[in-house]
């Protein structure tokens, strides 16, 4: 959290459109258009939505605050104002009774408290809030400003990170249903079956790269744990993992993992329940899966592995947790990026991405006493692994990288310092691949299993949705009813008796509904107070209840449709005499043409035997999978850099705060791309160099760093730092030049360009700048004085004195004007 160091004029002007504001915070924006315009020009449209926080981000002068005030708040939708302290003070937002619980103004501080408490945070649960900058904040012309909405973005990530858990259950019961047929085998047959041993888990982080040798020259001495999209890399490496471990539901990640693919005949798969069917579904080899088969199955009578989470990192140490491992080694587990900013080892899909250079990460220590920079998701990967090892004492937890955030339990080592012994091949060859291969008998009995379990639970649901439609009838007929019908009493005990039996007869099922449909009940969970509520409101939120009860029941009946069809394909795959033609429909619509390869795997014999026309199209099928593992993968491309604009924010910040690693990462960022065609780039390095060179104590390096940037990339930033470092090298015809042009951003630069003009011996070109702004701002103490003092050194007494007397109509007591005008002889 940061403090506000930001000392805002107290000076407020007069519009011509009779509107007071603060220059210093909104310079002249409303000296061309009416706040009002303005306003429903920007957020008009935002503001206007139903059931939503709009949280934002300054008050411009108070102007902002008024334009809500004096418009209709939309039903169920609640204003939360943040403001930085310095001009909180100067304000006085005066909210009117009847809408102070859908309006409120509080500063940086209070904002965590806030959103955390009832009244809004129902609303980040819910995701139903919007983020806006007030015209002053997006101007980016105010430091703190900059920082502030960092800070206040960060706060919100945070807590919607932290609240959001419940609405991502959708996609993990959808893949966990699509998965069915192919999780077969638990990870539980491997539960305590390396008791005493030695691991390592390789994750995907930069310092992977510096223990590659030590790792090839000692993989016979510990188990190898690899996040799945190493196992390409690996593989070129010489280095073989004994388990790869997969766990994203997102389709995306077989992008991500396509150069494991081929290697499956070589490998143990242990995935989550829920992984992307695009991985399992085309797996051909050897796999595990971790928790529940079915999600109707209680937890109470799961005893397969826990899926751990939030990264696949966190899945692999309750995996070797769970296998009986006391000594877990850490390798390519940073949580953190490089000292370079590199985000993960050499070789791997991610680390071709384009860098985003404008995102503003939290900061971690490293075991070499280092800061580094690492993203949300990591740092809550971090305190899991942290919770995980507090609750596994029998573990000795090591990481290999002096480069990875410290995690509370975990010790740093050297490779090369670590004492080991050979794996006995008894204990390597439990997780050979080929002992976790079923036959095709095997295969025929589970997926019979699996439908009848199917259709078990696809029958269950048929039952609870009749009666959710005569609970829907129900409500509808109460929704319709007069208030004072005698009829509702009746139509209400009928519903009471519909929902015990439904609590008492489909409970599993209506546990299911509940955890799948999250969101949708969400929704009848309201952001309106309770006494808001009219007896027309609770019915309406009954009705949503069981409408929301209904939808969801058939929604979860079609998906076991769809997964009882893919199971009676796979069926169909394991028969001799199967149909190629319904096959290939299936594995088309599953988008898992690699299925080809599995049933040709199983079927060699019957190939030559196919018809032309079936060859033709299970060949195409492959060509289609081949064509699909085979695709480029993206290029570090500078046109693909990520948040440009952003990254002079985050810049400002950096520098700001005198962050002088923040602002060399900055650095070795952009050196990469400084020579592109993009010259708002080379502006941006440029700027970061100076900056750099600024902290470092090179002021006369950092103006020559500025010197490079082309004129027309000059913007307010660059302006400042080059008048900055001018003044300070006495280069005062320079910093004219500049002030010449930063004027046009700001009339707060006049009283500055004045004073210059004074040190360069110009005084009637200062006198004019200081009356220029004077006539614009009469008001304004400090320069009036300023003016007064000017004019007194040069001899002017009666205009001097003339200065001082405004000065004390303005404010009678003002001693420093009284002073001098004893001092002149008045």
């Amino acid at each position: 959290m940061f403090d506000s160091t930001f000392e805002v004029s107290k000076v407020f002007a007069l519009s011509k459109f009779n509107e007071t504001y603060l220059p210093s915070v909104n310079r002249n924006t409303f000296e061309h258009l009416d706040s009002t315009s303005l306003y429903n020009k920007q957020f008009k449209e935002s503001f206007s939505q139903v059931d939503v926080l709009q949280i934002v981000i300054g008050l411009d002068s108070g102007l902002l605050a008024n334009y809500v005030i004096n418009n209709t708040i939309p039903e169920g939708s609640k204003f939360l104002f943040v403001e930085l302290n310095s001009i909180l003070d100067l304000l006085s937002i005066d909210i009117p009774c009847h809408q102070k619980d859908k309006i409120a103004v509080c500063d940086l501080a209070s904002l965590p408290d806030l959103l955390k408490g009832e009244l809004y945070n129902l609303f980040i649960v819910k995701q139903q809030f919007l983020i806006h900058q007030s015209l002053a904040v997006s101007g980016h012309y105010i430091d703190d400003y900059t920082i502030l909405n960092q800070e206040v973005e960060k706060i919100i990530e945070h807590e919607f990170f932290e609240q959001s858990i419940g609405f991502n259950q959708k996609i993990f019961i959808k893949k966990q249903l699509e998965n069915v047929a192919e999780n077969r085998v638990p990870a539980s047959k491997l539960r305590n079956s390396f008791k005493g041993k030695t691991c390592i888990i390789l994750g995907g982080g930069p310092s992977l790269d510096t223990n590659l040798k030590w790792i090839k020259k000692n993989q016979d001495k510990f188990i190898i744990f690899s996040v799945s999209r190493l196992a390409g890399k690996l593989a070129k490496e010489g280095i073989h993992s004994d388990i790869l471990v997969s766990v994203d539901p997102q389709d995306l990640t077989f992008e991500v993992y396509r150069e494991m693919m081929p290697l499956a005949g070589k490998h143990l798969l242990i995935c989550s329940h829920h992984v992307s069917p695009q991985i399992i579904g085309q797996w051909n080899g050897s796999v595990m899966y971790t928790s529940k088969r079915f999600p109707w199955t209680p937890d109470d009578k799961c005893d397969n592995f826990l899926n751990a989470g939030p990264t696949v990192t966190n899945s692999a140490i309750q995996i070797a947790d769970e296998m009986g491992f006391n000594r877990i080694l850490l390798c390519g587990v940073d949580f953190c990026h490089s000292q370079t900013g590199v985000t993960h080892a050499q070789g791997t899909y991610d680390a071709e991405l384009p860098p985003n250079i404008g995102k503003m990460f939290e900061w971690v220590e490293t075991y070499s006493g280092e800061m580094a920079e690492t993203p949300i998701q990591l740092l809550h990967a971090a305190r899991s692994l942290q919770d995980k090892v507090a609750e596994s004492p029998q573990i000795d937890f090591i990481n290999l990288s002096e480069n990875a955030a410290k995690v509370a339990g975990v010790s740093y080592c050297d490779a090369n310092s670590i004492s080991l012994t050979p794996i006995d091949y008894e204990f390597s060859n439990i997780l050979s691949p080929d002992s976790y291969l079923i036959t095709t008998s095997e295969k025929e009995l589970d997926l019979k299993h699996c439908i009848k379990e199917l259709t078990h639970a696809h029958e269950r649901l048929i039952k609870l949705e009749s009666l959710l439609k005569d609970a829907e009838k129900l409500t509808n007929d109460i929704c319709n009813s007069p208030s004072d019908s005698h009829k509702i009493g009746p139509l209400s005990e009928q519903l009471e008796k519909i929902e015990k039996r439904i609590n008492s007869s489909f409970s599993a099922e209506s546990t299911l509904i509940k955890f799948y449909g999250y969101y949708e009940f969400s929704k009848f969970l309201s952001t309106k107070n309770s006494s808001d509520w009219t007896q027309s409101q609770i019915n309406q939120m009954s009705k949503t209840y069981y409408n929301a009860y209904l939808t969801i029941c058939v929604e979860l009946q079609a998906l076991i449709d769809a997964a009882m069809s893919r199971t009676h394909s796979r069926l169909e795959e394991l028969h001799p005499r199967g149909d190629i033609v319904a096959l290939v429909k299936q594995w088309t619509k599953d988008n898992q043409s690699g299925r080809a390869l599995i049933w040709q795997t199983i079927h060699q014999e019957k190939v030559p035997l196919l018809s032309s026309e079936e060859s033709s199209l299970l060949n195409r099928t492959i060509t289609s999978y081949q064509q699909r593992l085979n695709d480029k993968k993206p290029n570090n491309n500078i046109e693909d850099i990520n948040n440009i604009q952003q990254a002079h924010g985050k810049l400002e910040i950096l520098f700001r705060n005198k962050h002088l690693l923040g602002v060399s990462k900055m650095v070795q960022y952009l050196q990469p791309h400084k020579d592109s065609n993009k010259p708002e780039i080379k502006a941006l390095y440029c700027l970061a160099l100076s900056y750099k060179l600024t902290l470092e104590g090179d002021d006369e390096e950092a103006l020559n760093t500025l010197l490079s940037i082309a004129p027309k990339q000059r913007k307010e930033n660059e302006l400042k730092h080059f008048i900055k470092l001018s003044l300070k090298l006495n280069k005062l015809d320079f910093a004219l030049d500049c002030f010449k042009q930063i004027i046009q951003y700001s009339d707060e630069y006049l009283p500055q360009y004045a004073h210059a003009l004074r040190l360069n011996d110009k005084p009637q070109e200062a006198l004019n700048i200081y009356l220029d702004y004077l006539d614009k701002y009469p008001e304004d103490i400090p320069i009036l004085l300023k003016l007064g003092i000017f004019l007194a050194e040069f001899g002017q007494i009666d205009e001097a004195k003339s200065c001082f007397q405004s000065v004390l109509d303005l404010d009678p007591n003002n001693q420093a004007a009284m002073s001098y005008l004893q001092q002149i002889g008045c």
